[in-house]
């Protein structure tokens, strides 16, 4: 796995965590900067989706597998689009401070991800990666 891959993955580690400990330590804080407001119960389910993400991540640089590194981080890429998108429809409608501060954050992780991904497949290593951790 490239380096810039592993940072992307650890970048996107270190925010899932921040994620989780922010819903479930400040729900109400949280959900009153938000244009969605305080709703604990989704709240605590975002915070375990976020755990199990952070779960995943780690447990991918660990292997430091180069073709799952890629899966995980397209999926990451795509998830971050998404999220960010959310974050910036909430933002315009509503001008709630933490949408409009997540959007931009989400919004600079894809391009962030799509740069590690794209020097990903263009590092020598990650051919002989992918091929050496199946054995």
């Amino acid at each position: 796995m490239s380096r810039s891959l592993r940072w992307y993955l650890r970048l996107l580690a270190a925010l899932t965590l921040i994620s989780c400990v922010g819903q479930l330590g400040l729900p109400v804080r949280l959900g009153n900067a938000s244009a969605w407001g305080i709703a604990p119960g989704w709240q605590r389910e975002i915070a375990f989706w976020d755990l199990a993400m952070y779960l995943v991540i780690v447990g991918m640089l660990r292997t430091n597998n180069a073709a799952g590194g890629r899966t995980v981080g397209v999926a990451l890429v795509v998830l971050q689009l998404l999220v960010a998108t959310n974050h910036a429809v909430a933002a315009i409608q509503t001008h709630a401070a933490l949408n409009t501060i997540m959007s931009v954050v989400n919004y600079g992780c894809v391009v962030f991800g799509v740069l590690a991904l794209t020097l990903e497949g263009r590092s020598p290593r990650a051919c002989t990666s992918s091929s050496d951790s199946s054995r």
